[in-house]
């Protein structure tokens, strides 16, 4: 079992797209924010680029065209349906093994 992957599709952006969290998501994400994993916080902003980040890795994997960035991100997520936005948290939250949740999110 990867206790590091963990994956959801949601209608977001105008067509489907999966949320891929996973190695390739941390890299992507920490590299951006050049942070390591341990100083990750819920900023705004940081929120918005895990989303990006998970988006980034599911369209990879699907071999799909990336059509976004951070800023549609964003306004995706403003648009966001309450269960969906709650459904990638928990998929985020299941990605990291346990005890290891990003600080500022709780794993339920």
């Amino acid at each position: 079992m990867n206790l590091f992957r963990a994956e959801v599709e949601i209608a977001i952006g105008g067509k489907k797209r999966l949320f891929k969290f996973g190695i390739n998501q941390l890299a992507l994400y920490t590299e951006k924010h050049k942070i390591s994993l341990s100083e990750a916080e819920m900023s705004v902003a940081q929120i918005r680029d895990l989303f990006w980040s998970a988006l980034v890795c599911g369209a990879k994997k699907k071999k799909q065209e990336v059509d976004f960035d951070e800023w549609d991100v964003g306004e995706w997520i403003d648009d966001m349906d309450q269960a969906d936005f709650e459904t990638v948290i928990e998929a985020m939250n299941q990605s990291f093994p346990e005890g290891q949740e990003s600080k500022g999110s709780k794993k339920k």
